[in-house]
C-alpha cells in the first residue's frame, strides 16, 4: 500500500506487525554498541530490495567505510550504488579534504565505482548546507524512498548552533516526511546532548530502542529492542531479544 511499508527486518515487522505510515519520522535510540548502525544497514538494504531508493546520510564514516561495512554484514548494494537507487550524502569527508593520504590501488579503484553514488556537502557544520541536499533529495525520491542518517548525535557535535539544528529537524518533517512522504529514520546515542533528544523524542513520529539485556550475568552482552511509541500503526512494546546473523537481524528466544 502506497501509504504505508513494512521494514522486512525480522524484529521490527514482529514488533510492527502492518507497517509503519511513510510520513514517519523515527528515531533510533541507544548506547553504544547495542546495534543502531546494523539494523539502520539492514533497514537500507530491506528497502533497496523492495524496489525503494534510498538516501544514506553518513555523519561518523565515508561511503566507502559504510559501504565494507554493509557488505561485511552480507549486504552487497554496489549495484544499487551504480544504478543510483542509493545514494550517500557524504558530512564526513570534509575532515579529510587537501589531506595528502595515499590509498591501495585496489581501494581507490573500489572507491571511484562508490563515488557514483556519492554527494558530498561541502560543509555540514552549516545547517542550510545541509538542508539545501537533504531537500533536493526528499523531492527526488518522492513517494517511493526512505532516508536515513546515521547519526543524529554527530551531526550535534559539529553544529555551531544546535537550535538551528533542530529547526532544521522540524523542517524535515514538514516537508521531506509530510509533503514528500519519504520516512525519516535518523540514529541517536544515549548519553549525550539529552536535552536535544528529549526535544526530538517529543516530536518524532516514533521511537525505537536498544539496550543491552540488564537481566543477563557472567558478562553477557544480549542485545534486546522495543518500540517505544509509533504514531499511526499498531506495534508492541515488549523487549525483544535479537542476535546480528549472516542474514540480518534474527529473533532470539531466551
Amino acid at each position: 500500500m502506497f501509504s504505508r511499508f513494512k521494514f522486512q527486518v525480522k524484529p521490527l515487522d514482529f514488533l510492527i506487525p502492518k507497517g509503519v505510515p511513510r510520513s514517519s519520522l523515527i528515531g533510533i535510540m541507544g548506547e553504544t554498541g547495542t546495534g543502531k548502525s546494523v539494523l539502520l544497514n539492514e533497514i537500507a538494504f530491506r528497502s533497496l530490495e523492495r524496489g525503494e531508493q534510498v538516501v544514506f546520510i553518513l555523519l561518523e564514516d565515508t561511503p566507502l567505510s559504510r559501504f565494507m561495512n554493509m557488505a561485511s554484514l552480507g549486504f552487497n548494494v554496489l549495484d544499487s550504488i551504480v544504478s543510483g537507487r542509493l545514494r550517500f550524502i557524504d558530512c564526513f569527508s570534509y575532515r579529510l579534504r587537501d589531506k595528502p593520504f595515499e590509498k591501495p590501488p585496489q581501494i581507490m579503484e573500489l572507491e571511484e565505482e562508490i563515488f557514483k553514488g556519492v554527494v558530498e556537502v561541502e560543509d555540514p557544520r552549516n545547517p542550510d548546507a545541509v538542508w539545501d541536499v537533504l531537500e533536493r533529495e526528499g523531492k527526488r525520491v518522492m513517494g517511493r524512498g526512505i532516508m536515513l542518517m546515521d547519526s543524529l548525535t554527530e551531526c550535534l557535535t559539529i553544529s555551531t548552533n544546535p537550535s538551528s539544528l533542530l529547526e532544521l529537524m522540524k523542517m524535515l518533517k514538514a516537508v521531506i516526511t509530510r509533503y514528500y512522504m519519504v520516512p525519516f529514520i535518523y540514529t541517536f546515542h544515549l548519553g549525550f546532548f539529552d536535552e536535544f533528544r528529549y526535544a526530538m523524542e517529543l516530536f518524532s513520529d516514533g521511537v525505537i530502542d536498544l539496550r543491552f539485556d540488564p537481566s543477563v550475568l557472567n558478562q553477557k552482552l544480549v542485545k534486546q529492542i522495543r518500540v517505544r511509541r509509533l504514531s499511526g500503526a499498531p506495534h508492541k512494546t515488549e523487549w525483544l531479544t535479537f542476535q546480528v546473523s549472516e542474514v540480518g537481524l534474527m529473533i532470539k528466544s531466551r
